[in-house]
């Protein structure tokens, strides 16, 4: 007897069940521990000279401290809460913006779809970097501006994925019955077309949201992001990456915990993926 299709997705849901889990448990001890350390931790621009470059498990540095005397898990805790607070309201506006167009462009088609998605071929043509650049001379480094930026470019991914899934669904005979209850456009989009679109975003957004965080740790490093007093994993390896010969874990520690941010993201998309029988592949 042969398992047949549904017997050979059951391996798959499994895996990303379990890859769900694990995603999940690694983002809530990263929440938890980063709540921690807003709360009952110091500030970690605290700075002590007396213990500049303390190795790991020093006395009251569990994971050592940097060239300033700052305690570098504080630093990755604080630094941890602030790149998953950017990644999430870029994806939040990313999602919102990207999904709205993309529906508006997939339903109505015509010149309307041709604006728009010449919109997005001008946006990919441009590479993201030199935005940055651009910006970076004319408004000051902050949050809030990090924010806008990385959702400047964000955006395009699900105005891609969401245009072409409206495409198919505009076809189906519940948009057609819709259209002959006498159902208004938006109506149509809002009560019938976006909602199947559902599943579709929160899996990419899950998956973008690790893609956010890298950029926001590489734009600090470049210089490009966030400064003290703002805390960052990117500012802190480049703080350290002259000193890998004689105080490792300056550069290394932010990285790790860079490496376990995406790899919780990357888990939680990779599972809600398999759970939905989605193909998200080739938009980051």
């Amino acid at each position: 007897m042969t398992a047949g299709p549904a017997g050979a997705l059951r391996p798959k849901a499994r895996a990303g069940r379990s890859s769900l889990r694990a995603g999940l448990g690694l983002a809530a001890l990263i929440t938890l521990l980063s709540v921690y350390a807003a709360i009952a931790m110091p500030d970690p621009n605290e700075q002590n000279l007396s213990d500049t470059s303390l190795p790991p498990m020093s006395p009251g540095h569990l994971l050592g401290t940097d060239l300033l005397g700052r305690d570098l898990l504080t630093w990755c805790l604080n630094g941890a809460r602030t790149s998953v607070l950017i990644g999430a309201c870029v994806v939040a506006i990313s999602a919102v913006i990207g999904t709205a167009l993309g529906a508006v462009a997939g339903y109505h088609g015509g010149w309307l779809d041709t604006v728009l998605m010449r919109l997005v071929d001008l946006q990919l043509a441009v590479p993201p970097l030199l935005i940055f650049l651009a910006a970076a001379m004319v408004i000051d480094a902050s949050p809030a501006s990090l924010v806008l930026l990385l959702s400047a470019v964000g955006w395009v991914p699900y105005a891609r994925l969401v245009r072409v899934n409206v495409l198919v669904e505009r076809e189906r005979g519940y948009v057609a019955a819709a259209r002959l209850a006498g159902r208004s456009r938006v109506s149509i989009l809002l009560n019938h077309v976006v909602p199947t679109n559902a599943a579709l975003v929160v899996t990419f957004a899950s998956l973008h949201i690790g893609f956010v965080m890298l950029a926001e740790a590489a734009l600090s490093f470049l210089g490009l992001g966030l400064r003290p007093p703002s805390p960052s994993l990117g500012y802190m390896i480049a703080q350290g990456r002259e000193h890998l010969a004689g105080a490792w874990w300056i550069a290394t520690v932010p990285g790790v915990m860079i490496i376990v941010l995406i790899v919780s993201a990357n888990l939680i998309g990779d599972g809600l993926r398999d759970r939905f029988q989605l193909d998200v592949g080739g938009q980051l």
